[in-house]
């Protein structure tokens, strides 16, 4: 991922009209744009980082578990929660790539060199939890947008957690659509329209996991 690829994503991010508070009263037609929009960036921007780690450590392997349904939708503005159909005023899409690196390792010390490219494209550390003995994360916020990692700590790995390496970004706050309830995550072509499905993978599905296993 050169760092071209990424002032490309961020510079298209601010096409995003109506994301966060300020946007009452909007036409559907410009509603439905910002939703796109910011459903595109929110995705790319996932899937960029993937890509972005898988280039900075080709040695390793980062196994991707990835379900549309469950990793790229909306939900209320201000919270996690998938869409449904009662559909709030405001939104937020989401969107999550959920990977395990092998061979086994700690993953926090992997994450600044993954991030740099960010931050030299003026991405803000926002909080930086990467030394927690659990949850360790770290955050980075820009034009309203925040992609979060999680990682697990060599001495979790080695005590038998995963060599967890996940990914979540989440859009501005903006006007929902009128006919939100119409987006399949399964099929966004299907509301968004032609080229709009997110290009993911190679993924492997997870096994389930005992609670002990999550770092």
């Amino acid at each position: 991922m050169k760092a071209s690829r990424w002032t490309a994503i961020v510079a298209a991010i601010v096409l995003c009209a109506g994301c966060g508070p300020g946007g009452t009263g909007q036409s559907q037609e410009l509603r439905f744009s910002d939703a796109q929009v910011s459903y595109t960036h929110t995705t790319e921007l996932a899937d960029a980082v993937l890509s972005r780690a898988r280039e900075v450590y080709p040695e390793l392997t980062f196994k991707l578990n990835y379900k549309a349904s469950r990793d790229d939708t909306w939900g209320e503005c201000g919270t996690d929660v998938p869409g449904r159909l009662d559909i709030p005023e405001w939104v937020s899409w989401h969107a999550i790539r959920e990977t395990t690196v092998e061979p086994a390792q700690g993953t926090t010390d992997l994450v600044l060199p993954i991030v740099q490219a960010f931050v030299d494209d003026g991405w803000e550390i926002t909080r930086d939890s990467l030394d927690a003995s659990v949850y360790a994360n770290l955050q980075l916020s820009k034009d309203g947008f925040t992609v979060g990692i999680i990682a697990a700590s060599a001495d979790k790995v080695a005590d038998g957690a995963l060599a967890r390496f996940s990914i979540g970004v989440s859009s501005p706050c903006l006007e929902s659509p009128d006919d939100l309830a119409d987006f399949d995550p399964d099929d966004p072509e299907s509301y968004f329209g032609p080229g709009s499905a997110p290009t993911v993978g190679p993924y492997t599905p997870l096994r389930t996991l005992a609670p002990w296993e999550y770092s």
